[in-house]
């Protein structure tokens, strides 16, 4: 491994790092927020305008930073009917399947960035912010995915053993 492939899979590491946490985080809000809204609304009779607003806001963020996760480490569905096939004739289907999928992410950030704009001119009204940081969620995840499958399409080429393994045989 030369040393640009070190520092590149370093920052992709740190930059998988920050994405997890971020998820985790998010997790974390539609949890504690959700749990509030159930011990408020049977607790005291009155549930909060916010707190659905919130978990809603926290789960698009969830699930949208959890696909770049789980390009990263092949726990995607796979589609295994090219195995047992030549290594050329696998590798061609990976790498048009990693381009298609890198379309449609940049497809997504395109139009996801494009969006932002008019989600931004409308607030969710209790929690009094621009509904444009739930969409924002749609071009940074992509963004990611593409980035990251990127990166495994390249592994698959450089370091064929680290992107062959079968998630369902891997170890959480």
């Amino acid at each position: 491994m030369t040393s640009a492939t070190k520092v590149v899979k370093k920052a992709l590491d740190a930059l998988e790092n920050v994405v997890m946490a971020a998820a985790v985080l998010a997790l974390g809000v539609i949890v504690l927020t959700v749990v509030w809204q159930v011990l408020a609304r049977y607790v005291t009779n009155q549930s909060t305008a916010w707190a659905p607003e919130l978990a809603q806001t926290a789960f698009v963020w969830a699930a949208l930073l959890a696909i770049p996760l789980g390009t990263r480490s092949g726990r995607h569905m796979l589609v295994d009917i090219w195995r047992g096939r030549s290594e050329t004739v696998q590798k061609v289907m990976f790498t048009l399947a990693s381009v298609a999928v890198m379309l449609i992410c940049l497809t997504l950030v395109v139009y996801g960035i494009e969006m932002l704009h008019t989600s931004s001119q409308r607030k969710l009204s209790s929690l009094g912010i621009s509904s444009g940081w739930q969409m924002a969620a749609v071009p940074i995840g992509f963004g990611l995915s593409f980035i990251f499958q990127l990166e495994v399409l390249v592994r698959r080429f450089i370091a064929p053993a680290s992107v062959d393994v079968d998630p369902a045989e891997q170890t959480l």
